[in-house]
């Protein structure tokens, strides 16, 4: 790799990424979607079935024809019936194929994940949000730029998310990811679903590096985002206008937070927020959420 290759900020693939010590919780998920599939795949061939069923019934069931049909009549409504109480057992066991986590939290443990929540509530209100997927080295030379690095970034949103496949009292905090499975944080591990596989990673693996960049935007400035300097869109080595350039135009030089998610087995997500104080906030608070669920 040379000094300008591209970085690209992606983590391994999903199956690669759990903590070894989940991996029997992952199995137990494992086979209850497995159960689900096949549930699904058993409603849907009775409810086509019951379909085809009842097509059958309206047809022979026909005013001018149905007296010369009384028995397959009544044979058909009796089909009918069994079908759909197949389909509401299927359903009903369909509905128990969910994992359930008993998730014990100390008074000191949930009063710590109550603070990285009402941290994850900052961030969430923050303008913008980016994945950071790519960055490069510049050749400021060349360019005529005074940007150290050029980076690939594509808007995405947190919010508060259940899971389909796990259910508990605590909803995750969910970073969407623009190129690849999605980051949940539960209050022990966290749940990354991608290409029909997924990963659980301990809390205690994960670690968030914090950055704060100077950044050349040259797309709308965020309302809470401080521009600290201006630069040029075509500059000299020394930072000033390049005056060949008649077009040649001022650009603001603003300051953004990155979040930057890491793991032993694979994590390699950045996130920019537009406003750093939100996002420090939060890293500081994940750091003090882990040293209280190691004691735990």
């Amino acid at each position: 790799m040379n000094n300008f290759d591209k970085v690209y900020f992606k983590s391994k693939v999903v199956g690669k990424l759990s903590s070894s010590n989940l991996s029997e919780l992952k199995s137990t998920l494992q086979n209850i979607e497995s159960g689900k599939n096949k549930l699904r795949l058993k409603i849907t061939s009775a409810t086509k079935t019951l379909q085809a069923a009842e097509s059958q019934l309206n047809w022979v069931n026909w005013f001018p024809i149905k007296l010369l049909f009384k028995e397959k009549i009544s044979h058909k409504k009796q089909t009918i019936l069994n079908l759909e109480g197949d389909i509401n057992t299927l359903k009903s066991e369909y509905e128990k194929h969910q994992l359930g986590l008993d998730i014990s939290l100390t008074d000191r443990l949930e009063s710590a994940f109550g603070s990285l929540d009402d941290k994850f509530s900052e961030i969430m209100s923050t303008k913008k949000v980016w994945d950071v997927t790519t960055s490069q080295r510049t050749d400021r030379v060349v360019e005529r730029t005074t940007a150290n690095s050029r980076i690939e970034r594509q808007s995405v949103a947190l919010k508060r998310a259940d899971n389909s496949k796990i259910l508990c009292d605590y909803k995750a905090l969910h970073f969407e990811n623009a190129n690849g499975g999605d980051l949940n944080l539960f209050p022990q591990f966290m749940f990354i679903e991608h290409n029909s596989d997924f990963a659980l990673i301990d809390i205690l693996d994960i670690d968030i590096h914090y950055t704060l960049v100077s950044f050349i935007e040259s797309e709308n400035v965020p309302s809470d985002t401080e521009i600290v300097d201006h630069t040029w869109a075509k500059a000299n080595k020394n930072g000033d206008r390049d005056k060949r350039f008649a077009d040649n135009y001022q650009i603001p030089v603003v300051q953004y937070g990155e979040l930057h998610f890491t793991s032993k087995s694979g994590i390699n997500e950045v996130y920019m927020f537009s406003n750093p104080e939100p996002a420090f906030a939060f890293k500081n608070t994940f750091d003090e959420y882990k040293q209280v669920l190691l004691k735990s």
